[in-house]
């Protein structure tokens, strides 16, 4: 960055790359779209492994909070389902905060 007038110093090689990705000349619109895209991108791997756990226990991550409150899952003190339940439950405030990122960006 810029000390001086605050502005970010990209390399050319950097700013190519940007332009030859997106097909966009404009440093700004390049920017923004490989960030919608590297959003995109980080969506569908969370999708992903949303989904394994939805598999894995026949239900999506609310339904699996609730049975636990009520005591209903098997095991849900083992510390396989302590770790399924914190990863989860990672994996879909990230999904949260992404999607709520992408639409500062529309």
């Amino acid at each position: 960055m810029d000390a001086a007038t605050g502005e970010m110093m990209i390399p050319k090689s950097t700013l190519k790359a940007l332009i030859e990705v997106t097909g966009q000349p404009e440093l700004n619109v390049a920017v923004l779209v490989m960030l919608r895209d590297a959003i995109e991108h980080r969506l569908e791997k969370i999708q992903v492994a949303l989904r394994a756990y939805e598999e894995k226990y026949g239900m999506t991550f609310g339904e699996f909070e609730a049975a636990g409150k009520r005591g209903e899952l098997p095991d849900r003190f083992s510390q396989e389902v302590e770790e399924d339940y914190f990863e989860w439950d990672s994996l879909v405030t990230r999904q949260r905060k992404l999607e709520e990122i992408l639409q500062w960006l529309a």
